[in-house]
């Protein structure tokens, strides 16, 4: 089964701190969506809440309308790995998946085909215990779509992984999106999800921030320009000129104008361009939201007008 997943109300406080806060968004079948903040800003316990794994104070955390512990075969319809680790060190990455196939009696075939998808198969007969963080990372993706879930909810995906890890990563993950999947993934830092995210749910301190597609988010980010050009000086005049704000880089010019502004002021001053390339600054725009300051969560009063 798809379906979306939804937080409605959603809180939860340990003691005096309370880490989610009236928190409602929508994660939908066919899009990757990004649960996005720094650290401590409550998207783990967002997951685990809609996982079941701690009870929310307020609110609900459903998939396809229902709460996780109300699915009929939750593995066959939501795929999780929040931690690259619960492995027998001693055991092979076949066995693992082999033992977790027949506890949940699913096809015999699945760990040949989830090892498969996930580049493990000439791993497969090897013992957990040798495997780097990102082939553990790997083989959690694994077990989680053993089932072949229609949902795949995710904590930090890229951690461990090397680049050519993330780059698979992403091509995988699209892929499930594209076939219809739900995937909710977090990261507490916008670069890692940029070229994959569909919808962003920005949040911090407890708090939803901001339901955004990446496009606009992007937009609102607004446009700038890399350019490079074996004559920076007078380009960087030119720019002075007209009032564009520049800086110089590594090997060119950031603008903060477009490339069409960039590359008509360039002809107009006659000025050789090598590359010109749109920008957007979205972790500018991620930190401005973040670090903006927000009303401290007040906590409920008891009846005798005590906090509680």
């Amino acid at each position: 089964m798809t379906g979306a997943i939804e937080f409605n109300g959603l809180a939860k406080s340990f003691g005096d701190v309370s880490a989610v806060h009236d928190l409602s968004a929508v994660a939908r079948p066919g899009e990757v969506t990004a649960l996005l903040g720094p650290n401590g800003a409550g998207k783990t316990t967002t997951l685990r809440m809609l996982l079941g794994l701690v009870e929310p104070d307020k609110g609900t955390a459903t998939v396809g309308g229902r709460r996780y512990d109300q699915l009929p075969d939750p593995i066959q319809q939501v795929g999780a790995v929040l931690e690259a680790s619960g492995y027998h060190p001693g055991r092979t990455a076949l066995d693992h998946l082999r033992i977790l196939t027949i506890a949940s009696s699913l096809a015999h075939d699945a760990p040949e085909r989830v090892l498969a998808e996930t580049g493990l198969s000439a791993d497969a007969r090897r013992r957990v215990g040798a495997f780097s963080l990102g082939m553990r990372q790997r083989l959690g993706i694994a077990a989680a779509m053993l089932g072949a879930p229609g949902v795949l909810v995710m904590d930090e995906p890229t951690n461990g992984l090397d680049p050519p890890g993330v780059r698979w990563l992403r091509g995988y993950l699209r892929g499930l999106a594209d076939e219809g999947r739900t995937v909710l993934l977090s990261s507490h830092a916008l670069s890692e999800v940029e070229l994959i995210a569909d919808h962003v749910l920005v949040m911090a301190h407890g708090r939803m921030l901001r339901s955004s597609s990446l496009a606009a988010l992007r937009a609102e980010a607004g446009v700038g320009s890399r350019v490079r050009t074996p004559d920076p000086d007078r380009l960087g005049a030119a720019l002075d000129a007209v009032g564009h704000i520049h800086r110089r880089t590594d090997d060119g010019l950031a603008v903060d104008a477009t490339p069409e502004e960039v590359g008509e002021l360039a002809a107009l001053h006659r000025i050789v361009l090598h590359s010109l390339e749109g920008t957007a600054d979205l972790e500018k725009a991620f930190f401005r939201l973040t670090q903006e300051p927000h009303p401290p969560v007040e906590r409920p009063m008891s009846a005798e007008g005590v906090l509680s």
